[in-house]
């Protein structure tokens, strides 16, 4: 008789406040749900647009080096370019001078030979 009068209306309650607690904490587990989605949602954009940023900044920096490599390639290009107009204009100055030093050199008259006349 106890079970019959104390134990199963115990056991219907208890029963029934886990089926309502349980149904009272759906919306709860749907929230939560939903702020895990979010949250996770968040993260993986934020993965993605760490490796786009770290990516972008790979490829600038070898984009600059290039750009540098390049600069470098034409900056010798000038001056190659302008050493060989210089050594052009130097060129005949050097050969007047060379004659004028010769054709001064061989207008000396000769030292007298020392010995035996």
């Amino acid at each position: 008789m106890f079970k019959l009068f104390v134990g199963l209306p115990l056991a219907a309650a208890a029963l029934l406040v886990f089926a309502i607690g349980g149904a009272l904490l759906l919306p709860l587990l749907g929230l939560g749900i939903g702020v895990f989605a979010i949250a996770c949602s968040i993260a993986v954009v934020a993965l993605v647009v760490r490796l786009l940023a770290a990516v972008a900044i790979g490829v600038s920096g070898l984009l600059f080096g290039a750009l540098l490599f390049g600069g470098a390639i034409a900056g010798i290009g000038v001056v190659l370019a302008l050493g060989a107009a210089l050594a052009h204009l130097l060129v005949p100055v050097l050969v007047i001078c060379a004659l004028v030093w010769l054709i001064r050199r061989l207008s000396r008259p000769l030292p007298p030979v020392i010995g035996n006349v």
